[in-house]
């Protein structure tokens, strides 16, 4: 038994040998044809290229990689003047006459002399011809129209007078407001706003919006409460 056991771990074992051999060598005929479809596709510039990495010319990166020499250019300094021309003194409040650099000197009478006529341009060879007496100009203004314009005068409108017969407005104060800590009465305000103090002397403001009446005490608390009538 002993032996028989052994033998089939031995072919086994050599089985799978012969197998992983098979399964390289595929492999590797695979490969070669698949490079070899590659490379005439790159010679015919075909989109995917060869599947092998090719080194790049001229490469400083690839030939330090390699252990290539070298040549690098060394960095000398530019020859000549680089620095800019420097800018001339500007115009402060401790130097105004430097505003003034560059102006010429100013003539009395110089501008004051009448210049010559100005020359006759190309396109205008001769002189236009006279307007028509109508149309002349003239220096005096046209007469004035006996006709004047009537501007009707602004009148002052009274306002109308207050209705003898109108109820008093509601006063905004001493209206009573009930809400679960008891009566509140209202110090002032209009018929929307109106601010209150209740019986423990703590105050806020009150927002009426028709039916319901809305509380805004001194530390934030808000409160609905139904608009008394």
């Amino acid at each position: 038994m002993g032996r028989v056991g052994g033998t089939a771990a031995r072919t086994a074992v050599l089985g799978i040998a012969v197998l992983l051999g098979g399964c390289t060598a595929f492999n590797n005929g695979t490969a070669n044809v698949a490079d070899s479809m590659t490379r005439a596709g790159d010679r015919i510039g075909a989109p995917w290229g060869q599947m092998r990495a090719t080194t790049p010319e001229q490469s400083i990166t690839a030939a330090r990689i390699t252990g290539t020499p070298v040549e690098v250019t060394a960095v000398t300094p530019e020859a000549g003047d680089v620095w800019p021309v420097p800018e001339a003194p500007r115009a402060t409040l401790a130097n105004p006459d430097a505003a003034m650099r560059g102006i010429p000197n100013y003539r009395p009478g110089e501008l004051d002399r009448p210049s010559g006529p100005a020359p006759r341009s190309q396109w205008q060879p001769t002189d236009p011809a006279p307007l028509p007496p109508g149309l002349r100009g003239s220096s005096s203004p046209p007469p004035q129209s006996n006709r004047g314009i009537d501007v009707p005068q602004p009148q002052a409108v009274a306002p109308p007078l207050p209705d003898q017969n109108a109820p008093p407005p509601r006063r905004a104060d001493g209206r009573v407001i009930t809400t679960p800590s008891g009566p509140a009465i209202t110090t002032g305000g209009n018929d929307r706003v109106q601010s209150y103090i209740t019986p423990g002397g703590g105050t806020g403001t009150a927002v009426i919006d028709g039916n319901t009446t809305t509380l805004i005490g001194p530390g934030g608390q808000v409160q609905t409460v139904p608009t008394r009538r």
